[in-house]
């Protein structure tokens, strides 16, 4: 019995179900491609901050529906680049989707066209063609005549799997299965103040335990961050760990366990005191005052001054509203 046509099947067989870090971004431009797809019809009933988050949830969504990736290969599909390793944002994840079709149009299309016509190629099935396709492109660009190497599609154009996969010839496959969402992916009725709540709400994706991705947020305990970092990294596990709390009942204890040991993992290290112990003390003196009778001029000590320093290196102060507890 043949299998269904699929976006996970078509996958598999363009990728022989094999993963290789060169191709991250290929399968997260499949991923948008897809995603979008699937919420086009849905695209007129949302606003338009609501359409990024449904479509960046979505692509999550069918990537981590490839059963030959792990936990760890489906978040890092999904960075913004390789070398930030942060989670892709939905804006930057809209604008990718929005430039699949043309980087095809302008990078692939005029080339595969000459390709088609070649009369050697005539009878040759898709894969052939997109063979002879990648030969083709990797003389132009290498000036060389050998044979290209497996992975060099990946490495040079992110865009090519998409092609493989969903066109046939210069057009869009007219057998294409049909556009199927995972799930409904709910979205928020209020826009997201910033980038971070955005991906809050992404991850919990309304069902299901959050997906946090703390890969890129385990701290060294050598290297050096500003204060400013250090609050910002504090308040982002404090609200993870917050969003934690709504799913207790909800999800297992032990995978409750887990994501809290990896949020304390992400804990940035606490800050140096500025003279080697817990407690600053500070010595205030006064001005000499003048005596008429001599020069010498006479020092006052003043009552010595405790000053501790709280986990952000700030003066403690009991009234302060913005001190974020872990």
């Amino acid at each position: 019995m043949a299998e269904e046509d699929s976006f996970q099947v078509r996958v598999v067989n363009a990728t022989k179900g094999t993963y290789h870090n060169c191709m991250r971004r290929s399968l997260q431009t499949v991923a948008l491609y897809e995603a979008n797809r699937c919420l086009t019809n849905r695209y007129s009933t949302l606003r338009p901050f609501q359409r990024k988050i449904a479509l960046i949830a979505t692509a999550i969504d069918l990537i981590k529906s490839l059963d030959f990736l792990d936990d760890y290969h489906c978040q890092e599909i999904m960075f913004r680049t390789q070398a930030s390793r942060e989670p892709l944002d939905s804006h930057l994840a809209w604008r990718r989707m929005k430039q699949i079709s043309r980087e095809i149009n302008e990078t692939i299309l005029p080339k595969a066209k000459e390709v088609i016509e070649n009369e050697d190629n005539m009878e040759k099935s898709h894969d052939e063609i997109c063979d002879a396709l990648l030969q083709s492109m990797f003389e132009e660009s290498t000036k060389k005549s050998k044979p290209h190497h497996l992975m060099w599609e990946y490495n040079h154009n992110h865009v090519f799997l998409a092609y493989r996969i969903y066109y046939r010839g210069v057009n869009v496959d007219p057998n294409l299965f049909p556009a199927t969402p995972l799930r409904y992916v709910e979205v928020p009725i209020v826009k997201p103040e910033n980038t971070q709540q955005a991906r809050i709400i992404t991850a919990s994706g309304g069902d299901g335990a959050p997906s946090i991705p703390l890969a890129n947020m385990t701290m060294n305990s050598h290297v050096e961050i500003t204060d400013e970092e250090r609050r910002a990294i504090l308040k982002e596990v404090k609200d993870h760990t917050e969003l934690l709390k709504e799913f207790e009942g909800v999800i297992s204890e032990e995978e409750l366990a887990k994501r809290k040991r990896a949020l304390y993992a992400a804990l940035p290290p606490v800050p140096l005191p500025a003279s080697g112990g817990k407690v600053q003390r500070k010595k205030a003196k006064s001005a000499a005052t003048p005596n008429t009778a001599s020069t010498a001029r006479k020092e006052v000590d003043e009552p010595e001054v405790c000053v501790r320093l709280d986990v952000d290196g700030d003066e403690e102060n009991p009234a302060a509203e913005d001190s974020v507890e872990v």
